[in-house]
């Protein structure tokens, strides 16, 4: 029994070993913002670090956590610390870690280093200390959050580097949702998926868009110093406003330009629900319908995403039938009443793997048998 013990210690410390960073094949260039005209357009930023067991994987040849610990460690070189003008050293940081449990607790999401002033050194160290293994509950660090930034101000920008890979019935964007609530205009979120898995890179493209003001890329967009330095410059810097030259005054000779056009973000939602094991529209859901409907009409540049779900009664195959058809429903609703486009209209089942209140009872199930679907678009004010 002691030799299989031993045995044992030696492979988990092997894997443990396996993801430590490794040197690329093709060293690394960070590009210097020095002497650029920037300064920080955030306050604070909290990378999520996923260091789940399916990050063992390998993807084109290199293992998913190798990967992801250089695209944080890239980033961490690539962010003009050194630049005063930035005022980045004074910027809030964080990094939590989920996957493998921490600590007496066991928990499966902890935060490993801040919230502190950024320091180079000081994120660097704490990300070469992250150890692989465990599941992958992709809402618990975005719930986590939350009481992460609960001391902060001014603007936020979260980081969710992961495969997307979800185990836990938990819905991520549900939580990302919260994340948004919880901070509103002050926090942006943004995701790096790791790897090529589908599902993974849906659900990381919906936590994107649940905090409205962020965006989803991949690692191969960032690897590189370039790519780096596009991500680095859109989440954490802005160009100042450079200061004209005084010009002498003359009369004016030609008519004064009209003055550049205002937009602002105009955003509806919809959500819908059925009765058990049904398809048929309820008449008490007419309204919202009706309003969802007069946007697309209104907006005929948006599209939307209807999403069906259902409640846990029944198998995994006939639900996910259910909530397709709940979804087509919907379509059907919209594009007869209000004659919107079919191609517009997207339709997606998700039976029941994205539940957003609980099983066990009446009033969840209710909640759960439900058509989903967001529109943001920006308008002329």
């Amino acid at each position: 029994m002691k030799k299989f013990q031993f045995v044992w210690i030696l492979a988990i410390i092997g894997l443990l070993a396996a993801c430590a960073p490794k040197v690329a094949e093709t060293p690394f260039q960070a590009f210097d913002f020095s002497g650029k005209g920037y300064k920080k357009k955030i306050d604070n930023f909290l990378i999520l670090h996923d260091a789940s067991s399916s990050m063992f994987d390998k993807y084109q040849n290199k293992q998913k956590c190798v990967r992801a610990k250089e695209v944080i460690l890239h980033m961490n070189e690539t962010l003009p610390v050194l630049n005063i003008q930035t005022g980045l050293q004074d910027v809030q940081a964080g990094l939590r870690v989920f996957g493998p449990t921490q600590g007496p607790n066991m928990k499966d999401s902890k935060l490993v280093y801040g919230m502190t002033t950024y320091t180079q050194d000081g994120l660097r160290d704490a990300v070469n200390k992250v150890k692989v293994g465990g599941l992958t509950p992709l809402a618990q660090p975005l719930e986590d959050a939350v009481g992460d930034l609960q001391e902060s101000s001014g603007k936020i920008a979260v980081i969710l580097v992961s495969d997307g890979i979800d185990t836990k019935k938990q819905s991520p964007v549900a939580a990302a949702e919260r994340l948004k609530k919880a901070y509103g205009d002050r926090i942006c979120i943004y995701t790096i998926l790791i790897g090529d898995n589908p599902m993974g890179k849906k659900n990381l493209e919906d936590i994107a868009q649940a905090g409205q003001c962020g965006f989803a890329t991949t690692e191969a967009a960032v690897a590189t110093g370039q790519g780096m330095a596009d991500f680095v410059e859109k989440v954490f810097l802005q160009k100042e406003q450079a200061v004209a030259k005084p010009k002498p005054v003359v009369a004016p000779t030609t008519v004064p330009a009209a003055p550049p056009a205002q937009y602002e973000t105009v955003t509806i939602n919809l959500l819908v629900e059925f009765d058990f094991d049904k398809t048929t529209i309820r008449p008490r859901e007419a309204d919202q319908l009706d309003e969802f409907g007069a946007f697309l009409k209104k907006y005929p540049q948006t599209n939307a995403v209807l999403e069906g779900h259902t409640d846990n009664y029944g198998t995994k195959e006939y639900n996910m039938g259910l909530s397709k058809r709940r979804a087509k429903s919907v379509k059907k609703y919209l594009v007869s009443k209000f004659n919107i486009a079919p191609s517009r209209l997207s339709t997606k089942g998700f039976g029941y793997s994205r539940p957003i209140a609980t099983n066990k009872t009446d009033s969840g199930r209710q909640k759960n048998r439900r058509v989903e679907a967001a529109i943001s678009t920006s308008v002329k004010k």
